[in-house]
């Protein structure tokens, strides 16, 4: 019995160390694509270019690639075992616990822990894939506001100039020019506040995939257009969202998990309660975190879901603002063809409006970034 029982754990030594060089020589880890030089990129490209070349994302999966590694090795161990027709009988009292262990408890964890990676890179790359999204479209907004407030300068430098003429033909006094200068001002410090955001907006999109930081990178234009979310029944979708969460799941599947491994140290564990006590704390903390754990994520998808409001009410809002402007334009518009007012006037009013728009365009695209990531995290 003790030959064959050395044999067995012989043949479960070689092979496990067999398996481990077998999933090491076949399992390849994608090398980072890096982009170099100067890029032109559709909103699309720089999403697809996430999962390519992204450093935290190939992290990840260089993560499941060794858990998958610890699961056939672990996997080869415990059907060595069951092969071998080894038994309690060939092991001193409370010792076959730990083969048990192996074979009942170990491969399944370790299924687990692959399942979990999985879902943790799958999970990233979306929410890496939605900030980026965010970064992109602020950055094609923070442009459109660079290049409104750059016309706007020039609109008051021709007022300056015509003020400048009428000073001279005594029409108006010097406090009329140092108003449009003041306005100039303030006009060219507001520029300070989008280019620093363009450029982080840049540098944090090029971070993501990997690009030559020293590279321009040139964003191809890109909107999204408003449609309301459809909160009918929104409690329930909220609580089937919970019921379906992956973190509760993966709790009950610890659980049972768990529950293999205390009914192991009942049967097998002779005169020794340790490991079952203990197992038995573990789950009874697991269960505590369940409930917990419910409540975080029910908690999460209500604030999400009125923040999401929030950000409806800000488009509004802004819809409101341009309708204003709108009016104003058309109202200046109107008196500069019954000559009441010059067409510097009619320009300055088309800038203001201009200007409203991107703000209710940078509204809308916060929206409805905001309602993927919430419907997406409805599905987890």
């Amino acid at each position: 019995m003790k030959n064959k029982l050395s044999a067995a754990i012989g043949l479960m030594l070689a092979l496990s160390i067999s398996s481990t060089c077998f999933a090491a020589n076949n399992s390849t880890i994608t090398p980072v694509n890096s982009i170099l030089g100067d890029a032109t990129l559709t909103l699309d490209q720089v999403l697809n270019d996430i999962e390519k070349n992204s450093v935290s994302i190939q992290t990840k999966d260089q993560k499941i690639l060794l858990y998958q590694r610890q699961f056939d090795r672990d996997n080869m161990n415990a059907a060595l075992i069951n092969n071998s027709g080894t038994s309690e009988a060939n092991y001193p009292s409370g010792q076959y616990v730990n083969i048990k262990l192996t074979t009942d408890v170990i491969p399944k964890a370790d299924e687990q822990n692959i399942k979990d990676a999985k879902h943790d890179k799958d999970d990233s790359l979306q929410n890496l894939k939605f900030s980026t999204e965010q970064q992109y479209l602020n950055a094609l907004t923070n442009e459109d506001q660079i290049n409104t407030i750059n016309d706007q300068i020039k609109n008051v430098d021709q007022q300056i100039a015509q003020t400048n003429v009428k000073i001279a033909n005594g029409q108006l006094t010097n406090n009329d020019l140092q108003s449009l200068q003041v306005q100039k001002s303030q006009l060219e410090a507001s520029l300070n506040q989008p280019k620093a955001q363009l450029q982080q907006n840049l540098l944090s999109i090029k971070q993501t995939i990997n690009m030559d930081l020293d590279g321009d990178l040139t964003l191809v234009p890109a909107e999204k257009s408003f449609v309301k979310y459809d909160d009918s029944n929104i409690e329930d979708k909220i609580n089937k969202a919970v019921d379906n969460n992956y973190n509760i799941s993966k709790i009950d599947n610890n659980l049972d998990i768990l529950r293999i491994k205390e009914d192991i140290y009942k049967q097998y564990s002779h005169n020794d309660a340790s490991g079952e006590v203990s197992t038995g704390l573990s789950i009874e903390d697991l269960e505590n975190s369940r409930t917990n754990t419910i409540l975080t994520i029910k908690t999460n998808l209500w604030n999400g879901y009125y923040g999401l409001k929030s950000l409806e009410d800000a488009v509004e809002t802004e819809q409101a603002k341009v309708a204003s402007a709108q009016s104003t334009y058309d109202t200046t518009e109107a008196k500069v063809q019954q000559g009441v007012a010059v067409q510097l006037q009619a320009d300055s009013a088309a800038l203001a409006l201009k200007s409203e728009k991107i703000n209710l365009k940078n509204a809308i695209n916060n929206y409805m970034v905001t309602v993927e990531q919430f419907e997406y995290n409805l599905t987890q």
